[in-house]
């Protein structure tokens, strides 16, 4: 079984582990389909959404929990994305992430997810979780918790919240060449983060 870690990408110089974009996304809102950048790579670039396919076949193996210890380890790096692409389709599914987690106790994961129905009562501390909302999100639904909320790009694509959560806004991507390793905010779990569609 083979698998494929990313080694980042334009915004980001960290490993990722990445799945198909929305047909592995149940909670996914319609704005989240809409807008969602993780389809434009796999339009654009023809190696992507094949990678993507070969890690989703990779998680429903027996082995997946060990060929991931065994790539995993072997990264320098300290941080590991999970789904930049894609998100926990099942509650299997994110139990072995738990298990990958605990054994790679000295790393730190984080993720974004809209799957706020599954059980997390098992979440290792080495995993930082970010419930991802967006404007047609039901707020109701949404865990306690940190939260990554996707804003508008300034050009009124999307509404606005009723009422604007205060936080650090994202300023990586276009226009600056800031990435995720000059701030690691979201990375460490410092608190609350908006995100403008890009």
């Amino acid at each position: 079984m083979e698998v494929y870690i990313s080694k980042g990408n334009l915004r980001m110089d960290i490993p990722t582990f990445s799945l198909p974009a929305e047909v592995t996304c149940p909670n996914a809102t319609d704005l989240c389909k809409k807008y969602c950048y993780a389809k434009k790579a796999e339009r654009m670039y023809p190696k992507v959404l094949p990678s993507r396919k070969r890690n989703y076949r990779a998680t429903k193996d027996r082995h997946f929990v060990q060929v991931m210890w065994h790539d995993l380890s072997d990264l320098k790096s300290e941080y590991i994305r999970i789904h930049e692409s894609g998100d926990f389709y099942s509650q299997e599914y994110l139990n072995k992430w738990f298990k990958i987690c605990k054994l790679l106790y000295y790393k730190k994961f984080l993720v974004y997810t809209q799957m706020y129905d599954l059980d997390w009562s098992n979440k290792p501390d080495n995993l930082i979780v970010y419930w991802t909302v967006w404007p047609d999100t039901n707020l109701s639904k949404v865990p306690e918790g940190l939260r990554a909320y996707v804003i508008d790009s300034g050009s009124n694509k999307i509404p606005k919240y009723k009422t604007e959560p205060k936080c650090k806004i994202c300023t990586k991507g276009k226009g600056n060449k800031l990435i995720c390793n000059d701030c690691m905010w979201c990375y460490e779990g410092k608190g609350d983060i908006k995100f403008k569609i890009h």
